[in-house]
């Protein structure tokens, strides 16, 4: 096989795999500080979330990792799914581009979840995204740990929740003068195309380099 045929092959196959790439961190808020609180939604079947703005410049999410906490022990019915929505500036989120499957709870207290997210198309680079709880029982409750400020992106210092009428409003976390954010991360990768285009770049010139050096 030739070597030109060897780089098309290769090219195509990273415009397939995306995944292969190394991701990178364009949202984090697990690694500030701690503010050891958590926040319950009431009731707790309520969905909830955050605008944030991301880093970087990679926009396929590969994955998501939050931190919940349970207040009873949780059974295998209990579970969370998470939304995506489009939106601009203060406008209220409408209607989600993206829904996780329900994603299992475990154990009680403190607990880290991570999502794969492969078929997710690329991202804006501001967005909402929310929580909902389901499936629990009498005196169970579910929220998720405070952390702040963000590490990676930003985040506004108030965040979004809809109502039993499906009506969403603005909240505040009353935290100090410490800005409170939900203890989640994002990772990304970039664009197929972007990913192939360097690959193959980087390929030709050192074809050329081996080329140039070959003797006549």
């Amino acid at each position: 096989m030739n070597r030109t045929l060897k780089v098309i092959l290769l090219s195509a196959g990273l415009c397939s795999l995306p995944s292969l790439a190394f991701s990178a961190t364009v949202y984090d808020n697990l690694t500030s500080p701690d503010l050891n609180q958590q926040y319950f939604p009431s009731p707790p079947s309520l969905e909830f979330g955050d605008q944030v703005t991301l880093a970087g410049t990679d926009r396929i999410l590969s994955h998501l990792t939050f931190y919940a906490f349970l207040t009873a022990p949780a059974l295998t019915t209990q579970s969370a799914t998470l939304r995506f929505y489009a939106n601009s500036g203060t406008n209220p989120p409408v209607t989600p581009f993206y829904t996780t499957a329900a994603v299992p709870l475990t154990g009680t207290g403190f607990r880290s979840y991570t999502i794969g997210l492969t078929t997710l198309p690329p991202v804006p680079d501001t967005f909402t995204w929310t929580i909902q709880f389901s499936n629990l029982g009498a005196g169970e409750t579910a929220g998720l740990l405070l952390y702040g400020p963000p590490a990676v992106g930003s985040s506004f210092n108030d965040f979004w929740q809809k109502d039993g009428a499906g009506v969403w409003s603005l909240n505040q976390i009353n935290n100090g003068n410490t800005l409170a954010d939900f203890a989640i991360s994002f990772s990304a990768v970039p664009e197929p195309g972007i990913l192939a285009l360097g690959s193959l770049g980087a390929l030709l010139l050192a074809g050329l380099g081996r080329f140039r050096k070959s003797p006549r």
